[in-house]
């Protein structure tokens, strides 16, 4: 993700005679030509194992103490994650697709290197803020079996904790500097059994709750999770938040990746932009049924402890419902989202820091992710610092927006400033502060709820920077696609030799098959309890001793899998 690019004389040849540099494996600052764009099924697992990792602990939770009522929560989900899916699909996924770009490329192109410069060091600054946040959950597991007091205020409570802190966070930077391809592989692996075990605790959960709802003469379902766990009011008996608050939320929580065209670096691979729906499967495996799960679990455990869910961690909620499973669940959940987020902020810094090599910018910046960690403010404050850096992100993406859907409307090309020889966008600078301001004034007047704020914020953003460019004397021109004129052809062509292709992987290996059936194995023996004449409560001991030996297995099997997963081609 270099900020340099090659010298282009856009003012006396189009784009599609631009003289790209020679490729690169990752194609950073090339368009994707048709040999190596992607099918849909790479998009559809993708999506679905990146959106269930150690955040659904945090945000399910999060939501039972924010005092949402169970039918806003589940329409809240259902409207806000479909919001989610069509942002994906009508605004990030036709600009990566028609453009076949990198975020970071288009963002240089369109504005120039200082706006870049500015951009990934903010970029970075949040990747290694969110990758602290996962540390410290991961921690939170460790905590448990080394019996240090749960740490639920902004600061560190204890020396040991903070010792607990470094341990992990020096694992967290080794893995991370061993590179993407392990992070790829460890993500693999694990997901399919975080989703598994975020399902299972929803599951084993309900028929405790309704053993407790009997206690008080509850009966039905939908009046246990309404005085338990999705009550309506916050822990101190204030009004909890409504169905368009959680609405906006779910519509928000991912808004760097969709509205924000982070994702742009991934779909530009995709052949078609209608893959962008299957942003469906990670919305509502991960962000719909995770946080439903995860918020059962939170107010059972609660419950079993008799204890606030606000002072209890990560940690300590899936040990009381998961046992020891649920302290591996916590501490991989955390690390599938640390080391990702730790390799793509060392990326960003290296961006602005290009003499460095990756590997020393990505350990320096560990070491600072793993002092942030240290205070657990990070995730106790969650929904609140992801909304500030959604809203200091927003007008990024919307700038964006504008120049692919806003500008050619206007009969103005997209990378005009490029076109027109102009060292730098004032424009997007301006569209990008204002957005800001306007979100600091709606913080500031106080009528409109802080998950809410990237709405007006986006949206200022989209239409001041096309009414800027009109101001700053970007140029019209009245005939020609400006489209092509600007990104090239549809098809771009090859710019080297085709890729070799993937074996396709086997999912008829016997590997494959143990896996799977140990998940299903988890699932079932979560079902067990619902048996009647069965006390839930009694049973839980058993379950978390029971559901060791498939969770092994799994690993075994799904790790034996990922070394062999690719078929063997035939030799002709």
């Amino acid at each position: 993700m270099s900020t340099h690019t090659s010298t282009l004389d856009s003012s006396t040849r189009s784009a599609s005679q631009t003289a790209y540099p020679a490729p690169t494996k990752e194609f950073e600052r090339q368009r994707i030509p048709a040999s190596h764009q992607l099918s849909g099924k790479y998009f559809l697992g993708s999506f679905a194992g990146e959106h269930v990792a150690g955040t659904e602990f945090v945000i399910g939770a999060s939501l039972v103490a924010l005092g949402v009522s169970t039918s806003d929560l589940l329409w809240g989900l259902l409207i806000g994650n479909l919001l989610a899916v069509l942002s994906w699909a009508w605004v990030c996924s036709p600009v990566a697709v028609r453009s076949r770009m990198t975020l970071y490329w288009y963002l240089e192109r369109l504005a120039g290197k200082h706006f870049s410069f500015v951009y990934n060091l903010l970029n970075g600054l949040i990747f290694a803020v969110i990758s602290g946040a996962m540390i410290t959950v991961s921690a939170s597991a460790f905590r448990v079996v080394t019996h240090i007091p749960p740490q639920t205020a902004w600061y560190p409570q204890s020396l040991s904790f903070v010792a607990l802190v470094l341990f992990v966070g020096a694992i967290t930077v080794f893995m991370t500097l061993k590179g993407f391809k392990l992070i790829a592989n460890f993500s693999t692996v694990c997901s399919p059994w975080m989703a598994t075990m975020f399902l299972a605790s929803g599951v084993v959960t309900v028929p405790i709750l309704l053993n407790m709802g009997e206690l008080d003469g509850i009966t039905s379902l939908s009046g246990v999770v309404d005085t338990f766990v999705w009550t309506g009011a916050t822990p101190d008996g204030s009004p909890g938040i409504s169905v368009w608050i959680i609405a906006a939320w779910a519509w928000g929580a991912n808004l760097p990746q969709h509205l924000g065209m982070s994702d742009m670096t991934i779909m530009r691979f995709a052949r078609k932009s209608s893959y962008g729906y299957f942003s469906a499967a990670g919305m509502y495996i991960g962000h719909y049924m995770a946080w439903v799960c995860a918020g059962l679990m939170g107010a059972t455990a609660a419950l079993l402890a008799g204890a606030q869910l606000t002072e209890m961690d990560p940690g300590g909620v899936a040990f009381r419902v998961l046992g020891a499973m649920g302290l591996i669940a916590v501490v991989i959940a955390g690390w599938t989202t640390s080391i990702p987020c730790l390799y793509r902020a060392g990326l960003a810094f290296q961006s602005v820091f290009p003499k460095q090599s990756r590997v020393r910018v990505t350990a320096i910046t560990g070491v600072a992710t793993t002092f942030i960690a240290c205070f657990p403010f990070v995730f106790t404050q969650w929904l609140n610092v992801l909304s500030y850096f959604i809203m200091l992100m927003a007008p990024v993406g919307a700038i964006i927006a504008a120049e692919h859907f806003l500008l050619p409307r206007m009969r103005i090309r997209p990378f005009w400033r490029e076109h027109q020889g102009l060292a730098s966008n004032w424009p997007a600078f301006a569209a990008w502060g204002l957005g800001v301001l306007v979100g600091i004034l709606f913080l500031l007047e106080g009528s409109l709820h802080l998950f809410a704020l990237f709405i007006p914020v986006w949206f200022s953003s989209f239409f001041a920077y096309a009414l800027l460019c009109r101001l700053a004397g970007a140029e019209r021109e009245e005939q020609g696609d400006l489209l092509e004129a600007a990104y090239g052809p549809l098809n771009p062509p090859e710019a080297g030799e085709a890729i070799t292709a993937h074996n396709p992987v086997n999912r008829s290996n016997p590997w494959y098959l143990s896996a799977l059936a140990c998940l299903v194995v988890i699932v079932a023996m979560a079902g067990w309890s619902w048996r009647q004449g069965l006390d839930a409560t009694a049973q839980l001991d058993t379950f978390q001793l029971f559901i060791i030996v498939p969770t092994v297995l799994y690993f075994i099997a799904a790790t034996l899998w990922m070394k062999n997963r690719r078929r063997p081609q035939r030799v002709r």
